[in-house]
C-alpha cells in the first residue's frame, strides 16, 4: 500500500522558488518591530478618527466641496468635447452649467408641484374610505397580527386621549412677534441651501476651468522624482472616475424611463415624477430602487381597486432594476473600477450618516473615487483593497488559503475559475506549483503542521488527475509512457502533472506505485515504452531510486528515463550518472525537453531503420 510522505512535493517546488536567505533575527529587533508596529497602528487610528470628526463638523463646508467634485467629474467628458467646437472652454463651462442648474431649477419646482397633487390624491383617497377598504382585505379574523397590532394602536391613542382630557389648562392667545433674529431663523435654512448652491456652481465652473493647473499644483505637491508615476496616476484615475460616474448617470436616467414608460403602461398617476425619483434614488447602491417603489406603489394601492396593479407596479421596480444592474451594467461598466457589494452598503451607512441625504447620493462616487485612487496612490491602496470587488489575494495565495481552512469545496472551486480561462498548463505553473512551493516554505518555517501539508497535496494531487482526464486526448498506443515510483512512495506531484500534460498530447500512460522490479522489468519489456518516468521525493529513498535507475538503464540501453522528484532533483548529478537521461527543472520546460528528445530519438531510429537497400518507414501516428 502507498504511504503519505512528509516529503512527498514535487520536484518543481524548489527549482522554481528563489529561497531567501535564512536572516537570524534576535528578540531585541522583534520587539523593536512590533513596536513600530504598534505605533504605525495607533497613529493610523488616530488619524481616522480625526478625519471623520472634522468630516462630521465641517459638513456645512465639505458638502458643497463634495459635489462641486462630483460635478466636475461629470462633466468633465462633456467640456471636453465641447471645447473643440467654436466655444472653447469658457463658453464649454458655462454652457454646461447653465443647462445644469436651469435643468435643477426646473426640476426642483416640478417635483415640489407633483408632491403637492400627489398629497392630494392620498388625502381624497383616504376620505373616500378606499384606502381602509384595501385594509380590511389583509383582516383574516379578529385575533389575526394586523387586528392586534391595530388594537395596540387603538389603546395607546385612547391612553393619550384620557390623558389630555383630564388636564385642565387655561389657554391665553398671544400674538406673534417675530423679531429680526426669529425672522432670520425661519429664512435662514433657504438662504444657506441657496448660498450653497450658488458656491458649488462657482467652484464647479474654476474647477473645470482650471483642472490643468490643479493636476500641475499636485505634480509639484508630488516632487521631480514621482512625476512620472503621479502624471499617470492622475491622469488614469480622472479619465477612469469621470467615465465611469458619467457611464453610471446614463444608466440611472435608463433605469427612470424605463420605469416611466412602465407606469404610463399601468396607468399609474404621475409616471413622469417616479420615473425621476426612481433615478435619483438609484445612486443609492442597492436599496434605492427598492426604495423608489414604495410611494407609487402606496399610490396604486389606494387608487386601483384590485391588488393586480400595485403587484405589477412593485415587479416593474425589482425586474427593470435586475435588468439594468444584472446584464446592462456589467456589460458597460465592466469590472476595472468595480467596487464589492459589501463596500457599497457599508459605505451608503457611513457617508448617509454623515452627510444625510445628500451622503447617500455621493456614497457610490466617492467609494469609486477612492477604489480606483488607491490603484496608484499608496498612502490609499488600503480602500482599493477593502473596497474592490476582485480577490485581494493572488490567485495561488487564495487557494493556498482554503487549502490551509480545509475548503476543499473553496478550493476546487477556484482551480474551476482558472480552468475556464486558462490552458491546463498555465493552470499547473500559475497554481498548482505556487501553492506547492508556498505549502513548502510554510512547512520549513514550522508554519503549517505536517497534517496541513498532507492535505493540501492530496486535494491537489485530486486536482491534477481530474484535469488530466477532462483534457486528456486520443490516446496512442504508439506512444506509450510507463511512470513508476520507488517502493514506499507515490508518484511525485510534479511527475503526475508533466504525464497529464503528455496526456494531453494523446499519449497513452501507466502509473506503478510499489511494483516489484521483476514485474516493472517484464511490463516494459511486453510494452516497449518510448519513456519510463521515475519519481523519488524521500531522501531516505534516495538510494533505492538510484538502483532502479541503474536497473532500467542497464536492462534497457535506449530506453529515455525522466528522474522527477525532489529527491532526484537534489542530488542531479549523481542521478544523472546513475544513468537517468535528464532530470526536469521546470515544468514547460520538462515537457518541451521531452517532446525534444523524443522527436529526435524518432529522427535518429528512423534512419537507422534501413537495411539491405529496404527503408522501413515510422508509422505517421508515432
Amino acid at each position: 500500500m502507498p504511504r503519505y510522505d512528509d516529503e512527498d512535493t514535487d520536484d518543481f517546488n524548489k527549482t522554481l522558488s528563489m529561497r531567501r536567505p535564512e536572516t537570524v533575527t534576535t528578540f531585541s529587533d522583534k520587539r523593536a518591530s512590533q513596536d513600530r508596529r504598534g505605533q504605525s497602528q495607533s497613529r493610523i487610528l488616530f488619524i481616522t478618527v480625526v478625519v471623520i470628526a472634522i468630516l462630521y463638523l465641517a459638513k456645512p463646508v465639505c458638502v458643497p466641496i463634495a459635489l462641486a467634485i462630483l460635478f466636475a467629474f461629470l462633466l468633465t467628458p462633456i467640456v471636453s468635447l465641447l471645447e473643440r467646437t467654436p466655444l472653447r472652454r469658457t463658453g464649454a463651462i458655462v454652457l454646461s452649467l447653465g443647462l445644469i442648474v436651469t435643468g435643477l431649477g426646473f426640476g426642483g419646482w416640478w417635483l415640489y408641484q407633483q408632491f403637492n397633487d400627489v398629497a392630494k390624491e392620498f388625502a381624497d383617497a383616504a376620505k373616500n374610505g378606499k384606502i381602509e377598504q384595501k385594509l380590511k382585505f389583509l383582516k383574516r379574523s379578529q385575533s389575526g397580527t394586523f387586528a392586534l397590532v391595530e388594537r395596540t394602536l387603538q389603546r395607546v391613542s385612547d391612553a393619550t386621549t384620557d390623558k389630555q382630557d383630564k388636564v385642565d389648562l387655561n389657554v391665553r392667545v398671544i400674538p406673534d412677534r417675530k423679531d429680526f433674529a426669529n425672522k432670520y431663523k425661519t429664512l435662514a435654512p433657504t438662504v444657506e441651501l441657496i448660498a450653497a448652491a450658488f458656491l458649488v456652481v462657482v467652484l464647479v465652473f474654476f474647477l473645470l476651468q482650471d483642472r490643468e493647473q490643479m493636476r500641475d499644483k499636485m505634480l509639484r505637491l508630488a516632487g521631480r522624482a514621482h512625476l512620472t508615476v503621479t502624471t499617470q496616476a492622475i491622469g488614469e484615475t480622472s479619465d477612469r472616475i469621470s467615465r465611469y460616474l458619467l457611464t453610471i448617470a446614463l444608466l440611472n436616467v435608463g433605469f427612470g424611463v424605463l420605469i416611466w414608460f412602465g407606469l404610463f403602461l399601468l396607468k399609474v398617476p404621475h409616471a413622469p415624477l417616479w420615473g425621476v425619483l426612481a433615478g435619483l434614488f438609484r445612486f443609492v447602491p442597492y436599496v434605492g430602487a427598492v426604495l423608489s417603489a414604495a410611494l407609487p406603489t402606496f399610490l396604486s394601492i389606494a387608487l386601483f381597486p384590485n391588488w393586480y396593479t400595485p403587484l405589477a407596479v412593485l415587479g416593474l421596480f425589482v425586474l427593470t432594476d435586475q435588468l439594468i444592474g444584472g446584464f446592462v451594467e456589467p456589460i458597460v461598466v465592466g469590472h476595472r473600477v468595480g467596487v464589492s457589494p459589501i463596500a457599497l452598503l457599508v459605505s451608503a451607512i457611513f457617508w448617509g450618516w454623515l452627510w444625510g441625504p445628500v451622503g447617500l447620493l455621493l456614497a457610490t462616487p466617492i467609494s469609486v473615487c477612492l477604489t480606483v485612487g488607491g490603484e496608484f496612490i499608496p498612502a490609499l491602496r488600503i480602500f482599493s483593497i477593502m473596497f474592490g470587488a476582485e480577490d485581494p489575494l493572488e490567485g495561488y495565495l487564495s487557494f493556498y488559503n482554503r487549502l490551509l481552512l480545509r475548503d476543499r469545496t473553496g478550493a476546487i472551486a477556484i482551480a474551476d475559475r482558472h480552468a475556464e480561462s486558462d490552458t491546463m498548463e498555465e493552470m499547473f505553473s500559475d497554481l498548482f506549483i505556487p501553492t506547492l512551493t508556498f505549502a513548502q516554505e510554510e512547512l520549513d518555517r514550522k508554519r503549517i503542521t505536517p497534517a496541513n501539508d498532507h492535505f493540501i497535496k492530496d486535494v491537489i494531487r485530486e486536482l491534477i488527475i481530474r484535469y488530466g482526464d477532462r483534457n486528456a486526448g486520443v490516446q496512442d498506443t504508439d506512444r506509450h509512457i510507463v511512470a513508476v515510483s520507488v517502493a514506499g512512495e507515490r508518484l511525485s506531484l510534479g511527475t503526475l502533472m508533466l504525464t497529464q500534460l503528455l496526456r494531453e498530447e494523446g499519449f497513452s500512460i501507466d502509473y506503478f506505485t510499489d511494483l516489484p522490479d521483476a514485474e516493472l522489468l517484464s511490463f516494459i519489456s511486453e510494452v516497449m515504452p518510448e519513456a519510463v518516468f521515475v519519481s523519488c521525493t524521500n531522501r531516505d529513498h534516495l538510494d533505492a531510486g538510484h538502483g532502479l535507475i541503474q536497473l532500467l538503464a542497464a536492462s534497457f540501453p535506449d530506453l529515455m528515463i525522466v528522474a522527477g522528484g525532489s529527491a532526484f532533483a537534489g542530488d542531479r548529478a549523481t542521478t544523472l550518472a546513475a544513468g537517468a537521461t535528464y532530470v526536469p527543472s521546470t515544468l514547460t520546460e520538462a515537457k518541451e525537453d521531452f517532446l525534444t528528445r523524443r522527436k529526435a530519438a524518432r529522427k535518429k531510429s528512423s534512419r537507422s531503420m534501413t537495411f539491405s537497400g529496404t527503408r522501413f518507414r515510422v508509422p505517421p501516428s508515432a
